[in-house]
Order: C-alpha cells, then structure tokens, then sequence
C-alpha cells in the first residue's frame, strides 16, 4: 500500500471517528475556541469558521491573517459540503487520480478548492450538520490541527 493510499484510508477513519452525539450553538463556541487555543499554543495565525445548516455560528480570524483566509474557507466549505468528506481528503484523492475538481466535476475554481482545513461535522443519527474549517497553515497542517482539536474535544475524558 503507498503512502498515498495510507493517508487517504486515514482520513476515511478520521470521518467514521469524528462524530458529535449532538451539536448546539454553546458546542461550536467551545470547540472554536479550542481551535484558537491550539493554533496560538503552536504559534500560528488561523482564521476559524464553523457553520450549521448554513448559519454562521463562530468565526475568528488571528492576528495576521486576511479577508482572503475567508475566501479559502468558503471554497473549503463549499468543497466539504458537496462531497461529505473533508475538503483535504478530496484533495488528496483527486491529486492520486491526477485530476482537478474542476476537469473532473466541473465545479469552478472560483468557488470549490482542493485544499486541506475544512472537515465535516457529523452528528450521529443526523449526517452532516455543517463544517468546521480553518485557514491560515499549509493544507496538511490546516487539516491536522482540525483533527487534533477534534480529537481532543470529542475524546471521553474532556466529557
């Protein structure tokens, strides 16, 4: 199995995992600021969006970043919200097939990247609820700060 295949098989994992038992307008504040936490204990300028059935419910942008790190999100949502995966798992998948969104799906440029940072908030016996997204880091970093956060916020013992 290549690497490639490794990681795509990981982030496959990562979204089976990675599921809320319920998720309210106080849960996306907590896990925003968790979000800010992490990237600010590292060093790092994030802007974090997180949105439920199209209402934005946290958005922050760090010291450092830009109107253009909204433009990311949106296009990492829009990527998030019309496959069901998270915005670098599609990526990553399309770059092993050696095609674009836009050869493949025909979705433009202008509004659908292939770019890691947005992951799909499921919540059980629901589906996907909406996004939680973050810009500001190269794609694999954008996507594992969002997986550790996760990780930490959904883990047993933070409950």
């Amino acid at each position: 199995m290549t690497s490639m295949e490794q990681q795509l098989l990981q982030m496959e994992q990562e979204e089976q995992e990675l599921k809320f038992t319920s998720f309210s307008n106080e849960t996306a504040l907590k896990l925003g600021l968790l979000i800010v936490e992490e990237a600010r204990k590292n060093g790092k300028s994030i802007t974090v969006d997180i949105t439920r059935a199209g209402q934005r419910l946290f958005l922050h942008a760090m010291e450092g970043t830009s109107v253009e790190n909204e433009n990311w999100i949106r296009r990492k949502n829009n990527v998030t919200n019309y496959f069901g995966s998270s915005s670098w798992h599609v990526a990553c998948r399309l770059r092993s097939e050696g095609q674009t969104m836009e050869e493949k799906y025909g979705l433009p440029i202008a509004d659908y990247v292939g770019a890691g940072g947005a992951f799909p908030l499921f919540v059980q016996g629901e589906g996907q609820v909406g996004t939680v997204t973050v810009s500001g880091l190269p794609d694999q970093e954008d996507h594992d700060l969002l997986i550790k956060v996760l990780r930490r916020f959904l883990s047993p013992e933070t409950k």
